[in-house]
């Protein structure tokens, strides 16, 4: 079993991006300050490593006969997910920062509902993301 090292780089990282993104939100709900120097620096490294890794793997997944067609139907989904959920996350966060600076509360705090739907469908991304890792290369 020959696994990419940037592909373990990227199952692992999205774990501790994940517990940085649930960390910011749940710390503003709970109606602390407003982590947005730990958010930004997580959505930098997840424009910078895990954004440009999928990138990489989508292109080549069509060209693979050895992936079935619901396995690229699944691959399609979760890719189209997890950029949904990254552009989502970064425009809620450019509106948490104005909201902030206009003092304001931020997005997550107003819109409660609206956080833990992000929080529900970030978590179905990162877990299918965690699966096609174990289904491509440990199954």
């Amino acid at each position: 079993m020959n696994i990419p090292t940037f592909s373990i780089f990227s199952a692992i990282s999205e774990v501790f991006v994940t517990i940085g993104v649930l960390y910011a939100i749940i710390t503003t709900l709970r109606g602390k300050p407003f982590p947005k120097v730990a958010l930004g620096i997580v959505l930098a490294f997840e424009l910078c490593v895990n954004v440009v890794y999928m990138a990489g793997r989508a292109s080549q997944a069509d060209k693979s006969a050895e992936i079935s067609h619901g396995m690229k139907l699944f691959y399609a989904f979760h890719g189209t997910l997890s950029l949904l959920m990254f552009v989502t996350l970064a425009a809620v966060y450019l509106l948490s920062l104005w909201d902030e600076s206009s003092g304001r509360q931020t997005w997550f705090a107003r819109h409660r509902t609206g956080s833990y739907v992000m929080i529900f469908f970030w978590m179905v991304s990162v877990i299918s993301g965690e699966v096609i890792f174990y289904l491509a290369h440990l199954a």
